[in-house]
């Protein structure tokens, strides 16, 4: 016999409970969990040919040996300042989010939420400073917005989450590539371990937000929101083709266009957001013809 589905809100409060707990035994010490060479071996990449954005160009396929390996240590050097940018706006809208108008049971969660991700840019800065040299500056990612009642609170997180989704694809895929740097698979491999509980508590909340605060918005409210989460899909895409790492290689100026619009770009974008794409169209929140990638 087929258990009854669990109500929403009891079902948010058990995994909440159920994140915090795990929480607490996968507890780790950023300062003391990795073993950090003195500098970057000349013979590992750091970042997998088949999730580096530029990987089809024709100006990079005839680049040397050192110059590809420079380039695969500035994509992992961008792929981490992009992640230190995206949970430092993240740590801020937790912060504010402790002990508000939330359950308490996931104000306790948020607390943990918030030390890991300040406990993953640790790894991500010392990665980036010790080895790319280089913090990269973020892209924007926020746009102008009109919230409706419930609306914010909704978007702040489903906002998190796809950004979450989208970094842990490749750090589940970059962890799992045995022919890394270790290093760079292990950084990978831990904040892929934290980002899976943060995926689970998300996913619930959210979809507690959308059908608690859905009540109020009406059949066109609702198409708006999921166009808008299908445009930030978009946006957080598109911010992993970093045009300072190209430059910084002296590659052509409009390499980031041409990246943006190859088949191998295209494809990779879509499989990076499918995971998170699906699920929004499965709890009704998302676009059912969502913008073209590129």
């Amino acid at each position: 016999m087929t258990a009854p589905a669990v109500p929403g809100p009891n079902r948010l409060e058990a995994t909440t409970r159920r994140m915090s707990a795990l929480s607490i035994s996968a507890y780790s010490n950023p300062y003391r969990r990795f073993a950090w060479p003195a500098a970057a071996p000349a013979d590992s990449l750091a970042m997998s040919r088949a999730l580096s954005p530029s990987a089809a160009l024709p100006c990079v396929m005839q680049l040397g040996d050192e110059q590809r390996w420079r380039l695969a240590l500035l994509e992992a050097t961008s792929f981490f300042s992009l992640n230190i940018a995206g949970e430092r706006e993240l740590m801020v809208g937790l912060a504010a989010r402790l002990f508000g108008n939330l359950p308490l049971h996931v104000s306790h969660y948020l607390q943990h939420f918030l030390h890991e991700e300040n406990a993953h840019t640790v790894a991500f800065a010392r990665f980036c400073l010790d080895y790319g040299g280089v913090i990269f500056r973020p892209l924007q990612l926020r746009f102008d917005h009109a919230f409706l009642p419930g609306e914010e609170e909704f978007l702040f997180f489903a906002r998190v989450l796809v950004f979450e989704e989208i970094a842990h694809f490749y750090n589940q895929q970059l962890a799992d590539d045995d022919s890394l740097w270790p290093i760079a698979r292990d950084i990978n491999r831990y904040h892929a371990e934290d980002e899976a509980r943060h995926i689970s508590f998300g996913r619930a909340l959210v979809a507690d937000l959308w059908e608690q605060s859905g009540a109020r918005w009406s059949a066109e409210q609702k198409r708006g929101i999921a166009g808008y989460l299908a445009r930030y899909v978009q946006t957080v895409l598109r911010s992993y083709v970093n045009p300072d790492v190209y430059r910084t290689l002296g590659l052509a100026a409009d390499a980031r266009e041409l990246i943006l619009v190859s088949p191998h770009w295209i494809a990779l974008a879509e499989r990076s957001s499918r995971s998170v794409t699906r699920w929004l169209r499965a709890i009704g929140a998302g676009d059912p013809s969502p913008p073209a990638v590129g």
